[in-house]
């Protein structure tokens, strides 16, 4: 009696085109995304300060950059119109906490006349958003 040979079927090879494509698709998406921000502050260090049990987050709106720069709500905006700027667009709440995210590397003067120019009818408490420091 004669046996058959066992027949070997052959799997076919997965196809990963579409696959490659998905992830292309996402990695241009988060691209994208990552680059339609209203505004950057991707240069930006934050001063360090140590940890403080009360932490209460404001949201940020006025970003004093390193080179003296002032950008308020996306715009540079030159000091002298800085002030105006703020307390018109704060005139409907009444005394309303601002932070500002200044960069380490601005220099301290540069950063009391930024604060004594925002200082005005709309604003009340003004502080420095920071980064804490890790406890070793």
């Amino acid at each position: 009696m004669k046996l058959k040979a066992p027949v070997t079927t052959r799997r076919p090879e997965p196809d990963l085109t579409s696959l490659i494509n998905i992830v292309f698709l996402i990695l241009i998406f988060f691209i994208v995304a990552g680059t339609l921000r209203p505004f950057s502050a991707r240069d930006i260090q934050l001063a360090r300060t140590q940890p403080d049990s009360a932490g209460v987050s404001v949201p940020a709106n006025l970003i004093a950059h390193a080179d003296g720069r002032v950008t308020y709500r996306g715009e540079i905006v030159p000091l002298e119109e800085l002030g105006t700027r703020v307390s018109r667009d704060r005139n409907n709440t009444e005394r309303a906490p601002l932070t500002i995210v200044a960069d380490a590397r601005l220099n301290a003067k540069r950063l009391l006349e930024i604060m004594r120019t925002v200082r005005g009818p709309g604003v009340g408490e003004i502080s420095i958003l920071t980064e804490q420091l890790r406890e070793k």
